[in-house]
């Protein structure tokens, strides 16, 4: 059995205390964050000797290090972990800019240490089939697509993170933290027809409030290596209920990908439905497949089989969101 720790004892590390807590593939040895209260409290409910100083790991024989911190903190603390020969699960995104990705993927391939990232709705049930259905060539190639992201975030969600908000801390806004799940799943579900090529878009900050200083909304035209085009919108600005879709238009079909399920509706009218367990409340937009992406990476680090998202993922996705942001209409090839 590995012996693991967690780095961040913040809001999105409860999902994975939760998997960590009873995993068949792990034991929780310790949990780190500079504020003491936060890793006692976290210790307290899922386990791991509470550590404010992620440096007093080394050296303790623990196998696997999850990543829960900001996001500017990522490059340094990964690398360091990975020099001291540890593997790592990271939250998303992997870095900031693609560049920090880059170093972050060599120090990996030095180290021999698995770095994966924390790309949950890959697993998602209705991921899973969509990709099967996809790479059967069922219905035929793809010919567009739409991706759909309308969140609400404003007020208490930046107070309380000192970090959000800005570019420094967060590396952007409604993009790099809340979108970039559904534009990885655009690289991921269209990567056996080679994936994301470019993109061009403009991104912006439409409200005119003091909360944060990053975009709230974002546009783009993202050109895939099989010729179709996927056009996303994302907004950080919607008050209604969480949307979360990815569209996909296919020669024979329209292909609706959500946590609620897969839609398919055929040429000739006929649906299909796949239903899929769904969360309820706050944050159920994180959806249910934590549990399942880490029992992934630990079966990964068992079996030394390829990680369903890994660094190379990372940078993917990273260089899918700079693009976005720096584009201002331009095309932009993306890095992998």
């Amino acid at each position: 059995m590995f012996r693991s720790a967690v780095i961040g004892c913040g809001a999105v590390s409860k999902n994975h205390g939760k998997a960590l807590k009873d995993n068949r593939y792990t034991r929780l040895e310790y949990c780190v964050d500079i504020i003491p209260e936060r890793a006692q409290a976290f210790s307290e409910t899922y386990g791991g000797k509470p550590l404010t100083d992620y440096r007093d790991l080394y050296g303790t024989g623990i196998d696997a290090v999850h990543v829960i911190t900001p996001h500017n903190t990522h490059p340094q603390i990964v690398m360091d972990l990975l020099d001291h020969g540890f593997n790592v699960f990271c939250e998303k995104p992997l870095a900031i800019t693609p560049n920090e990705a880059k170093q972050m993927i060599r120090k990996s391939e030095e180290t021999g240490k698995l770095l994966g990232v924390c790309f949950q709705n890959r697993l998602n049930k209705a991921t899973v089939e969509a990709k099967e259905i996809l790479e059967s060539g069922k219905y035929g190639k793809i010919l567009s697509g739409m991706c759909l992201v309308t969140w609400n975030r404003e007020g208490k969600y930046y107070s309380e993170s000192p970090w959000r908000g800005k570019y420094s801390g967060e590396g952007g806004g409604c993009i790099i933290n809340q979108s970039i799940h559904t534009l990885d799943l655009v690289d991921y579900l269209t990567s056996y027809c080679g994936g994301v090529k470019s993109l061009s878009g403009f991104d912006a900050k439409l409200r005119e409030t003091d909360d944060y200083e990053v975009e709230d909304t974002a546009m783009a035209l993202i050109r895939l290596e099989c010729g179709a085009n996927i056009v996303a919108f994302c907004t950080n600005c919607y008050l209604g209920s969480k949307v979360c879709d990815l569209e996909l238009r296919l020669e024979h079909a329209v292909m609706t990908v959500r946590q609620s399920g897969l839609t398919i509706v055929e040429e000739d009218g006929n649906t299909i439905f796949h239903a899929a367990k769904v969360l309820t409340g706050e944050k159920s937009e994180w959806g249910v497949s934590h549990g399942l992406l880490i029992d992934e990476f630990y079966k990964s680090l068992q079996d030394g089989t390829p990680f369903v998202a890994d660094c190379h993922t990372g940078l993917a996705a990273v260089s899918i969101v700079n693009a976005i942001q720096h584009s201002k209409g331009r095309v932009i090839r993306i890095e992998r």
